[in-house]
């Protein structure tokens, strides 16, 4: 039998060569990369914009990055995780490199709007069209129901024409902010129309007319196949063009269709836009849906916001025009609009 003393130098000499062992890097462990992801996104918890846990923008997707939202500093379709590795069951939040959504400090409050009445100081009823739209937008197409903003399409009376003297065969709506973003976020709870042809939205656009340049990011519904939601950014990539211009340039898009898994024109979601130097970003009900960065650089121009419905001419697009297109509607709960102060 050894000594007490002999029998404490060997108990230190066993602890020591244990905890030698166990911080032994070669041993497997949980990667604060997560496992799986590809060249798609980042695989579960990767990317540069989750932190080791992935918790910051990356609520879940699969480790081989699903293809439903936006995963922690991946594409579109990266995924989110933890520290070991492991993934968590929901739409993926974050983007395609940018980084983490803005934080909350970075936006100040310009105002909410719960639509108790119009308000002519921040809103427009503009009077207008163009070749694709079969509407005229008319001011009688936008009225407060019940302490929400309801924007309707209807037939047009015979004989109605845009100032072009184009025949138009529907009456629409579009509801323009007065006040502009440079950069800023967007929120509106709304009720999208369902309709074939019929496009309702929630837009920021620059508008002067004929355009001497382009920014526009557009969500909107389509209504043949209301599940389908069309996220996109709009920008000009042709040569400088000086005001005052008589033709107005044509814009550079960057569509995409993201099936939302619920019908938008049976209830109400909330609907958003955040935009800033780094990126544009579409989130439907909180979750990040669709991320562009791709030509941000460009998008630097004052936009006013927009809420419209409209009949399309392209059949492909949003569905041919049927006796359902002169009944929709689209409910506007509220509005809320800030500005990017980072």
């Amino acid at each position: 039998m050894m000594s007490s003393t002999r029998w404490t130098i060997a108990s230190l000499l066993f602890s020591a060569l244990t905890a030698l062992a166990c911080d032994d890097p070669s041993l497997p462990r949980g990667s604060a990369s997560g496992a799986g992801g590809d060249d798609i996104g980042a695989g579960a918890g990767g990317g540069s914009s989750a932190g080791a846990d992935g918790s910051v923008t990356g609520t879940g997707a699969t480790a081989d990055a699903s293809s439903v939202g936006a995963g922690a500093g991946g594409a579109p379709s990266g995924a989110g995780g933890t520290a070991d590795g492991t993934t968590t069951a929901a739409t993926g939040n974050g983007g395609s490199g940018g980084g983490p959504p803005q934080p909350e400090e970075a936006f100040t409050l310009l105002f909410r709007d719960d639509f108790d009445r119009l308000e002519p100081a921040r809103w427009q009823l503009m009077t207008h069209s163009w070749t694709e739209n079969l509407a005229l937008f008319s001011q009688s197409a936008a009225t407060i129901e019940s302490g929400q903003l309801v924007i309707r399409l209807t037939p047009a009376p015979a004989g109605t024409t845009d100032s072009s003297g184009a025949a138009k065969t529907f009456l629409g709506a579009e509801v323009r902010s007065v006040e502009t973003l440079t950069y800023g976020r967007v929120r509106a709870r709304v009720k999208l129309a369902r309709g074939s042809a019929v496009v309702s939205s929630l837009v920021t656009i620059y508008t002067p007319w004929p355009a001497d340049n382009w920014n526009e990011l557009d969500i909107e519904c389509l209504g043949a196949k209301p599940n389908d939601v069309q996220f996109n950014a709009m920008v000009y990539t042709g040569a400088p063009v000086r005001p005052p211009v008589t033709q107005s340039v044509s814009p550079t898009q960057h569509p995409q269709k993201v099936d939302l898994g619920f019908d938008p024109s049976e209830d109400f979601h909330t609907y958003q836009i955040e935009w800033t130097p780094s990126g544009a970003r579409f989130s439907v009900d909180d979750a990040l849906r669709h991320e562009w960065t791709e030509r941000i650089d460009l998008m630097v121009l004052p936009q006013n916001v927009l809420m419209t419905i409209w009949a399309s001419s392209s059949a492909a697009w949003a569905g041919a025009v049927t006796a359902e297109t002169g009944r929709a509607s689209a409910t506007y709960d509220w509005i809320e609009l800030y500005r990017y102060t980072p």
